[in-house]
């Protein structure tokens, strides 16, 4: 997909804005805190359907401001126009259209529009605790598969339920074995598809994810990924999961909560043999980060047909020149990339049909003229 216009008002430090895209590189610059990432986030919030920042929708509404809107039009692959419109009040009141028509809910919009985002924060992805990498996994995975999405909703609501009853029992309520039993079912059952689902999708991305980091290393440097199950190391699926639980049972009776499942999960990363987290350097760690983006980025084109936006904050901080080139390289005729950075030499002068802007205070205009209307 292509985003042309995006329209702020009172989002964020953002008064009023109207922007234009180049449809492959768009860079911004400016000092930190001055609304590059809010930027980023306008754009990416017609994906998820909520920022990726904060679940508290009132700090997105401008100080001394009783609302925000955000009007983003654009274009599919195929060449068919769009327009998204979104408006939230302070009291948390959403309104949503596509093309004119009212949404129901901010949940309507999910899949519509593509997009993968890198933030400084996506470093954890090779470095950072397991629940990074499973979120990543499933985000891809989901996006992907309505599928997988469906049993993986159902499987977290299984697990709420199931950790509410061994709650009250670890309080002193009555533990009802039955009933128990009926939730190990359901839970082994959607846990087991969940499980399979990541495997499958993890192959895919894997193979993708080598290529791109051979390919802008411009060596082989044995990049691995693999599923490491938290419950049976061969991933047995169900009857696994089941046993599992069962063995866990008496631990999970005192402590008042599921003790064995996806949701303990991890992927296991290694360049040339050695275990990423404990090894590799602070550049390479990022690298690997912005690779698995990447290709989640090819992943979901090849599935769907379409591809999606790629949002990229701050990503050349700690890469090698000669990295950052091959970075650049990937992308140049495979997204519409937007990159945000705090250096303007970030950011070459002689790539054609580039967009670029500065943002200072929430107020954006072109390096080479005057700012852009509002």
């Amino acid at each position: 997909m292509i985003v042309e216009r995006l329209h702020l008002n009172s989002y964020r430090n953002i008064e009023d804005a109207s922007l234009e895209f180049s449809e492959r590189f768009n860079f911004i610059t400016g000092r930190n805190a001055q609304g590059k990432t809010n930027l980023l986030e306008a754009i990416h919030i017609f994906s998820l359907g909520r920022s990726f920042r904060t679940r508290r929708s009132s700090e997105l509404i401008r100080f001394g401001c009783d609302h925000f809107f955000l009007r983003l039009t654009g274009r599919s692959d195929s060449g068919v126009e769009f327009k998204l419109e979104m408006g939230q009040e302070k009291s948390g009141r959403t309104k949503l259209s596509i093309n004119g028509k009212q949404m129901n809910g901010v949940s309507e919009i999910l899949g519509f529009m593509p997009s993968v985002i890198f933030t400084p924060r996506d470093v954890e992805l090779s470095s950072g605790p397991p629940a990074g990498r499973r979120v990543y996994l499933d985000y891809t995975a989901a996006q992907v598969s309505p599928g997988f999405l469906a049993d993986l909703k159902e499987y977290r609501q299984v697990l709420k339920q199931r950790n509410s009853l061994l709650r009250a029992a670890a309080a002193g309520g009555v533990f009802d074995e039955a009933q128990l039993g009926v939730w190990d079912e359901a839970l082994a059952g959607k846990g087991g598809a969940v499980v399979k689902g990541r495997i499958e999708m993890l192959e895919v991305i894997s193979e993708r994810a080598r290529e791109i980091f051979d390919e802008v290393l411009g060596r082989d440097d044995g990049l691995k990924l693999a599923y490491r199950c938290s419950y049976d190391p061969d991933a047995g699926g169900e009857d696994s999961l089941r046993a599992a639980l069962l063995a866990a049972r008496e631990s999970e009776r005192r402590r008042g909560y599921t003790l064995a499942g996806p949701h303990y999960d991890d992927v296991i990363m290694e360049i040339a043999g050695e275990d990423v987290r404990r090894f590799a350097s602070q550049g390479r760690k990022r690298l690997l980060a912005v690779v698995l983006k990447l290709a989640q980025a090819d992943v979901i084109m090849a599935r769907r047909g379409e591809r999606p936006v790629v949002l990229l904050d701050d990503i050349f901080s700690e890469l090698d020149p000669g990295v950052v080139s091959g970075v650049r390289k990937m992308l140049s005729d495979r997204y519409q990339s937007f990159i945000t950075s705090p250096r303007g030499e970030d950011f070459p002068g002689d790539i054609s049909g580039a967009s670029r802007y500065e943002v200072e205070n929430g107020v954006f205009s072109a390096p080479e003229g005057p700012p852009k209307a509002s």
